[in-house]
């Protein structure tokens, strides 16, 4: 008999995000694990329930008017609309597979009553994010910048540091994507805390066609998300390049921008938004790509990144600076580590690298088999399915 999961998402959109779209591969993979799976995206962009697509609802949540406490009073509304969805669906349902949304009081009181058939999925250690962005709200004595500081760093760390934990406790189990925040997860008190890393459709991405090297080196890099994220480590990287004294590197950006976020320099090149189409041509014309430069300022040494399993599955080799649970020996071959901290990056070191890996002309075969094996939704949900059926009995 398979396992009846309803998976939970409260920050969907109409138009998408890249978030979105890794829980909707989630749902699509764990049904074809052999689970029953279906998601339920709380929105307050319907006015009743409806269909997204075959096997996802959008769940209508009240959008809340409130003018200055409007965060607050919104995450009630959603607190609120996900317990009477739970309680409705409770004795049909073998597991709620929540993606974690930071704590509140409610999520504590439902996680107490439907904790038993309750597995939440976790990101990041949620201090240290929520520290993390930190200057983007700094304390003022204006009104507007206390209200800032209050709703999007002090309350925040309050209620994971009271409501968190006891939530921890109360539910079945715990999925995290890498063993530290694993570790992390343990501490607050979780009774079962299983490891199930970052995946990517494969067959979502187009093999790129081999870039032979020539100067200028071509560095790509992809900013995923339409705020500041200084983990990214573009910084880093732009700091790096200003100390190389040669002219041998063009650095090209593409992805939604903040004004002011890219500084004037000849070899950055912006080119914004790129549909798909654009993004696969794009790919074909660059060297190497960047990841993640700064997880330091997250306070963490473990990720699993995104576009570092886009770069493989597309077969574009890349620097990094962190520790991946997927990256290992076997993929020294193309991926180049740096150490996580503010040092500046030796370019010249990564000229070389790509020197030697784009003298292989079958490297991007060689990671897109990679990828394959051990990367694709289908290996990952396959695992995370087996790992939830032991912690639910």
């Amino acid at each position: 008999m398979s396992l009846k999961i309803l998976y939970l998402f409260t920050s969907p959109s109409l138009k998408g995000s890249s978030v979105q779209t890794k829980v909707l591969n989630q749902i699509k993979y764990l049904n074809k694990a052999g689970a029953e799976c279906r998601g339920a995206f709380f929105s307050t962009e319907v006015m009743e329930i409806t269909p997204l697509n075959e096997q996802v609802d959008l769940i209508p949540v009240e959008k809340c008017e409130w003018k200055y406490f409007r965060k607050i009073g919104q995450r009630r509304n959603v607190d609120k609309r996900l317990e009477e969805f739970i309680s409705s669906r409770f004795s049909e349902t073998d597991v709620f597979y929540i993606r974690y949304a930071g704590a509140s009081k409610k999520l504590y009181q439902i996680s107490r009553q439907y904790g038993s058939k309750i597995v939440s999925e976790h990101q990041s250690k949620e201090i240290d994010e929520i520290r993390s962005f930190e200057n983007q709200h700094p304390f003022g004595v204006r009104p507007s910048k206390l209200l800032s500081r209050y709703l999007y760093y002090w309350k925040p760390i309050y209620d994971e540091r009271k409501w968190g934990i006891l939530f921890a406790k109360k539910i079945k189990a715990i999925v995290t994507v890498t063993n530290e925040i694993a570790l992390y997860q343990q501490t607050k008190g979780s009774k079962n805390v299983l490891v199930c890393s970052n995946g990517i459709g494969v067959n979502d991405y187009k093999l790129r066609k081999i870039a032979l090297f020539s100067e200028p080196l071509k560095i790509l890099f992809l900013k995923g998300t339409s705020s500041i994220s200084e983990w990214n480590g573009f910084e880093r990287l732009i700091s790096s390049i200003d100390r190389n004294p040669s002219n041998k590197i063009k650095l090209i950006v593409c992805g939604h921008l903040i004004e002011g976020e890219i500084p004037e320099r000849d070899y950055i090149e912006h080119k914004g938004y790129l549909n798909k189409g654009q993004l696969d041509a794009l790919f074909n014309e660059v060297h190497i790509g960047v990841s993640t430069l700064a997880l330091y300022n997250k306070d963490l040494q473990e990720a699993a990144v995104l576009k570092t399993r886009e770069y493989i599955a597309r077969g574009l080799p890349f620097i990094y600076a962190y520790t991946d649970p997927d990256l290992n020996e076997e993929t020294n071959s193309f991926a180049l580590q740096f150490p996580n901290d503010d040092s500046l990056i030796d370019m010249q070191q990564v000229v070389d690298f790509a020197k030697k890996v784009l003298s292989d002309p079958e490297h991007p075969q060689k990671m897109r088999k990679y990828a394959e094996k051990y990367l694709d939704y289908e290996v990952k949900m396959k695992r995370l399915l087996e790992g939830i059926k032991r912690m639910a009995k």
